[in-house]
């Protein structure tokens, strides 16, 4: 399946929006930082994911990766997640940083657990860390330094 990455355009806040919720997740602060996230479209342009991404000195932080159930495989998350990693270290991210209960699904992509007490201070106090932690979740990293593209 051919599939795109591209930054969500303000028009598209309302569809994101809906998506995100649909997934159960939370939705806050899609209008004022709908630039923060890129929308993952098929060959034929139809909006079928989306994923949130701060910037936050040198790393990033990926938030709200979610997809339609219909195009949901992982053969396809592997591949955008790769593109997204590749698009982080092209904004000049040295490091990015997920939260999530499926370490499995990243560690194969270089992710590796970090340990609480090692967590950077600006990935913990943003909104979505604040929100996002508790029990069972795990924040992840990958150092982009060795992909190319």
């Amino acid at each position: 399946m051919a599939i795109s990455l591209r930054t969500a355009m303000p028009h598209e806040t309302k569809q994101l929006t809906e998506l995100i919720e649909q997934a159960g997740l939370q939705a806050d602060g899609i209008q004022s930082g709908i630039r923060n996230y890129l929308v993952v479209e098929n060959k034929e342009g139809m909006l079928i994911g989306t994923v949130g991404l701060e910037l936050i000195e040198q790393d990033g932080l990926l938030r709200s990766f979610v997809m339609k159930k219909e195009y949901s495989s992982e053969s396809l998350f592997l591949r955008l997640i790769q593109r997204i990693l590749l698009y982080c270290k092209e904004k000049g991210a040295a490091t990015l940083y997920l939260l999530t209960k499926a370490d499995y699904l990243f560690e194969p992509l270089g992710f590796i657990v970090v340990p609480e007490d090692e967590a950077p201070a600006h990935i913990t106090e943003t909104a979505h860390y604040q929100v996002t932690t508790g029990e069972g979740i795990l924040l992840l990293s990958c150092d982009l330094a060795h992909l190319s593209p």
